[in-house]
């Protein structure tokens, strides 16, 4: 592992947070207009996802390569990257939702160009 126990967290860092990064360059009026509905989504998502891996690994169905984590895990099974990058992909793949959702949202008739930040 090139990071030793850090080589999981890092990747999902480096893999994660450019996208939403640009994700709030780009639209950041629009997510902070949804930012309950955005919340509530990533909550609920990343806690199924999460206990599905639970289960899965608790079952022995697949493992995580211990020398590329932290060590810390949830009910004893579930690692905190794995937790993680459910919460990143879930926060990246519901952004892009409302980023759709707000382009292609109808105008609002005026005519009033949209401001800077927003799609």
């Amino acid at each position: 592992m090139p990071f030793g126990k850090y080589t999981y967290l890092l990747l999902l860092i480096a893999w994660a947070l450019p996208i939403i990064l640009i994700q709030w360059a780009v639209a950041g009026r629009a997510l902070w207009r949804s930012r309950r509905l955005l919340a509530a989504t990533v909550a609920v998502c990343s806690v199924y996802l999460s206990l599905a891996d639970h289960f899965a690994i608790a079952r022995g169905i697949w493992q995580i390569q211990e020398a590329g984590i932290l060590g810390l895990r949830f009910q004893g099974h579930l690692p905190l990257e794995e937790a993680l990058f459910f919460f990143l992909t879930v926060v990246m793949s519901a952004q892009g939702f409302v980023m759709l959702a707000a382009h292609f949202a109808p105008n609002d008739g005026g005519g009033a160009a949209k401001g800077k930040g927003e799609i």
